[in-house]
């Protein structure tokens, strides 16, 4: 997990006053802590009974140039943009107070709710982070627009733009969704139109709080703006949005989101998508204290260079599951010998390498310390895929029986979560 491994909410209120983007009404809205585990909401406290608007993939609707989200016939519109701030920033748990049916534009970005997040603080909850693993690639594409989800191990985003107008263009940007890299390129990036479609979206009562305070405008072959804020300002807000839209399922997606054209519909229908044909599962962060590195992995292993083939321990549960972390170089001894011409990692060490794992989850437990685990047997061994240099391994085992000396784990070795290899793993313990 590419993000702190504890949930996160705000350390106190903070709120926000201005002009919703398509409704044009004024309002108010108020972000407040929330406990472990109640996710992103809103409350339309201008409604009876001041219902709460939980943000799922499920509440949520693909308007037109908005993400709204939808309880009992009422809706909330345009949500993308603060959605994108808490995205950003990791926040986990939030409570929205809105008296309108549109949060503020603010300037059209996500600038403003960030710098209201920081002001109040980030506080640090008890309860571990979950997030979602993409495991195979999904995607969803319509007219000309299209958006595709890869498994991978961190969350990324890429936006291909292409507008005939001469002042988009054609642009391309691709960012990691973490909070330093979200706060330096994409949270100032504006919302834009073209001149030529204001009236249209105002004959359709859209945009009717838009303005060059909280939108830029292209007409022809400038902008009615004073400047852009980035040259490419236009496929940076494209990530904002998009970044805000995939946050809709709750919670962080690992997995490289490649999008070419797409919209708001393209972008939440994706994420429905995802859940519909359980193309992603559901993965809790282990404390800190659990994952090992190279030291604590020396002091359980007797094995030492060249054949110690784990970099680091993610997940440790003792005597039941663990997760390890390989990376492969080009300077591991082997591939001097093994196939110089096309380097691949041999098979058999990459079930040394979940043997290793294995070794550690069991001579973890107190009465195996300072002992040593033998091999005795392998069974339905699989290699899927060739691990080359470059690659990291995502080593992951589980026990299956373990009495007295004797064990048994089953073992998975992944790259950009796709199986290389896989097995069952027999071991005595000396």
């Amino acid at each position: 997990m590419e993000t702190a491994e504890r949930q996160t909410t705000l350390a106190k209120e903070t709120g926000y006053q201005g002009v919703g983007l398509h409704t044009g009404q004024m309002a108010t809205i108020k972000f407040l802590p929330a406990p472990e585990d109640h996710g992103i909401a809103f409350r339309r406290v201008d409604l009876p009974g001041a219902p709460l608007f939980p943000v799922t993939w499920k509440t949520v609707t693909d308007g037109i140039r908005g993400t709204n989200v939808q309880i009992d016939g009422h809706t909330i519109y345009t949500i993308e943009h603060i959605l994108a701030a808490c995205s950003g920033l990791s926040v986990d748990n939030l409570l929205m107070e809105l008296d309108a049916a549109e949060p503020p534009v603010a300037d059209g970005s996500s600038l403003e709710f960030v710098r209201l997040f920081k002001e109040a603080g980030l506080k640090q909850q008890d309860a571990l982070r979950s997030v979602y693993r993409l495991r195979k690639s999904v995607a969803f594409s319509d007219d000309r627009a299209s958006v595709t989800a890869v498994p991978a191990d961190t969350m990324r985003v890429s936006y291909t733009l292409q507008y005939s107008n001469p002042v988009i263009g054609c642009q391309f940007k691709e960012v990691k969704v973490e909070p330093e890299e979200f706060c330096r390129e994409i949270m100032g990036a504006r919302t834009f139109c073209l001149k030529e479609e204001v009236d249209q979206l105002r004959q359709r009562n859209l945009a009717l709080g838009g303005s060059l305070e909280n939108a830029v405008v292209v007409d022809d072959d400038k902008i009615l703006n004073d400047e852009l804020r980035y040259p490419d300002e236009f496929v940076r807000h494209k990530l904002l949005d998009l970044i805000g839209d995939l946050y809709v399922a709750g919670k962080h997606i690992l997995g490289h989101f490649i999008a070419h054209r797409s919209g708001h519909k393209h972008n939440v229908r994706l994420v429905k998508k995802l859940f519909d044909t359980q193309a992603i599962d559901l993965e809790t962060a282990t404390d800190p204290a659990a994952q090992f590195d190279i030291r604590r992995i020396w002091e359980l292993l007797p094995h030492r260079f060249p054949f110690l083939l784990v970099d680091r321990i993610l997940e440790l549960d003792v005597g039941v599951r663990a997760v390890g972390m390989k990376n492969v170089s080009i300077n591991e001894p082997y591939f001097q010998g093994h196939f110089p011409h096309r380097p691949i990692m041999p098979g058999v060490l990459v079930m040394e390498a979940l043997a290793q794992v294995a070794g550690v989850c069991i001579m973890s437990i107190p009465e195996h310390r300072g002992k040593t685990p033998f091999f005795t047997g392998l069974d339905s061994v699989h290699f899927r895929k060739p691990i080359t240099p470059g690659d990291q391994i995502r080593l992951e085992i589980e026990v299956d029986r373990l009495r007295g000396k004797m064990g048994r784990v089953r073992g998975k070795a992944l790259v950009d979560g796709r199986m290389a290899a896989e097995g069952v793993l027999k071991f005595t313990v000396i």
